[in-house]
């Protein structure tokens, strides 16, 4: 009997290999981009911009229902080492310049792919009080 049992777990062995195991990556994904979050949200619609050069491209996030946007978007693939967010709303406009301190991430451990970097700057609302000093550098 003894011999039965050991044979068994001889033939299961090989299908524990698929196991992960300490060093083994996962597939968890992440996406480089930047963060902008809205310090006192507007009530209503508003409007995202975030670009380098006044006269060059623009990311836009436009937002119809802030109950669904939660006063936040993210611009994927957008990793400017200076960036200028204007945010229009029914209030007026706001426009900030940050230097954002970006953070590389590796979901999967430190061995393994892919490897993001993400920033998150936030912008006070047309209403609000000034950015703290903080803010301005696009801390967390």
């Amino acid at each position: 009997m003894r011999n039965a049992l050991l044979l068994a777990a001889a033939l299961l062995l090989p299908e524990c290999q698929d196991i992960p195991g300490p060093g083994a990556c996962t597939l968890i994904g992440c996406e480089s981009g930047l963060a902008v979050e809205l310090v006192g949200a507007p009530a209503g619609p508003y409007r995202i911009e975030a670009y380098v050069r006044e006269d060059g491209p623009r990311q836009v996030f436009d937002c119809p229902d802030p109950a669904r946007c939660l006063g936040e978007a993210f611009f994927a693939g957008f990793t400017p080492e200076v960036v200028t967010i204007r945010v229009t709303t029914a209030s007026g406009t706001v426009t900030r310049t940050f230097r954002p301190e970006y953070r590389k991430s590796r979901p999967n451990g430190p061995d393994c792919p892919p490897e993001c970097v993400q920033a998150r700057v936030r912008v006070e609302t047309a209403g609000s009080p000034a950015p703290s000093p903080a803010a301005a550098r696009g801390s967390p």
